[in-house]
């Protein structure tokens, strides 16, 4: 026999299950690691700093690494008519490259790369597969600041950008 609850029944709240705590305590942590996440991807932590300091051949050599999402250095500075040789070390476990602007005027002498990408003829770019290394030299002819970035998709948007200047 169902009985009608009683009006004493009728005033006290319903019982909160454990089940809600448990959906409302995931939920919340979901909601924290999206900021987290949001806060991590968003934007430049470099903005409104000072530029990174350029870092110049030695001996004619210049090496810049690459790993996910970067390079080393960010700035490089290099002499105009003076021949380097830049060796991509790339420190990630995926495919990497470096292309600079083709406004820069430069002779390419060579470009050796690991992976499935390769230069074109005259083409300021190397690539490196994980964990392996490319390297391409080249003679600045003309001065100015350009850019240098990783052409995979999305690459340079994840941060893989740096700026090389030529004096």
């Amino acid at each position: 026999m169902v009985t009608a609850p009683s009006e004493r029944e009728l005033d006290r709240p319903a019982p909160v299950s454990h089940r809600f705590f448990a959906r409302a305590g995931a939920f919340t942590t979901v909601l924290l690691l999206l900021a987290v996440l949001a806060a991590a991807c968003g934007g430049d932590s470099d903005a409104g700093g000072p530029p990174p300091t350029p870092a110049a051949p030695l001996d004619g050599e210049l090496t810049v690494s690459a790993f996910e999402w970067g390079f080393e250095p960010q700035a490089i500075a290099l002499a105009q008519g003076e021949e380097v040789r830049v060796v991509l070390q790339n420190h990630g476990s995926i495919l990497h490259n470096l292309k600079i602007e083709e406004e820069l005027s430069a002779d390419v002498i060579s470009s050796e790369s690991t992976g499935p990408l390769s230069a074109d003829k005259g083409e300021l770019f190397v690539g490196a597969d994980g964990g392996q290394r490319g390297v391409l030299v080249f003679v600045p002819r003309a001065p100015g600041t350009f850019v240098f970035y990783c052409t995979i998709q999305n690459h340079r948007q994840l941060g893989m950008e740096g700026v090389l200047t030529v004096e």
